[in-house]
């Protein structure tokens, strides 16, 4: 498998608040990528709120401030919410709750579904497999460990940033 700057990375509100809360962690690692063109980063607007509100409510504004630089500089696509009547098809595999994120990946032709959430979103990546479906869960750090490398061109991640 060839990773390029078109390989489609789509960022779950957990890996937008890990990444803009640690410089230096997978997450901030990632979209500092996304940020230098390495990759094609996606999200939904229902992804970028949860992630706003989360930042305003539980983390420093150093947090928020870092998170909206990251929606200012990164050239994002942001992938429309599905339909209830899509979101049915994957009802299945996953918790109503998280359903309309790995739904807008699929939809939105995804190649990699990035999160930390281990308890919804993480935990369907096996059903996921199993049914087929074009798109890998993984963490930023299985990402990065797993496929990184594989980049035609920026085979090694950025520096971690200090701001």
């Amino acid at each position: 498998m060839k990773i390029t700057s078109d390989t489609t990375l789509f960022f779950d509100a957990s890996v937008l608040v890990a990444g803009a809360h640690s410089e230096e962690g997978g997450s901030a690692l990632l979209l500092d990528a996304c940020e230098l063109a390495g990759f094609t980063a996606q999200v939904t607007s229902l992804v970028v709120l949860e992630a706003n509100h989360v930042l305003e409510r539980d983390f420093p504004a150093r947090s928020l401030a870092r998170f909206h630089r990251y929606l200012a500089q990164i050239e994002w696509e942001v992938l429309p919410v599905p339909p209830r009547e899509t979101l049915q098809e994957y009802a299945a595999m996953i918790d109503r709750k998280d359903l309309h994120v790995p739904a807008a990946a699929l939809e939105g032709k995804t190649e990699f579904l990035l999160t930390l959430d281990r308890k919804h979103i993480l935990a369907a990546a096996d059903a996921v497999e199993k049914a087929g479906l074009p798109i890998r869960i993984l963490t930023p750090g299985d990402f990065i460990r797993q496929y990184y490398s594989l980049h035609d061109v920026h085979r090694s991640l950025p520096p971690p940033r200090n701001q």
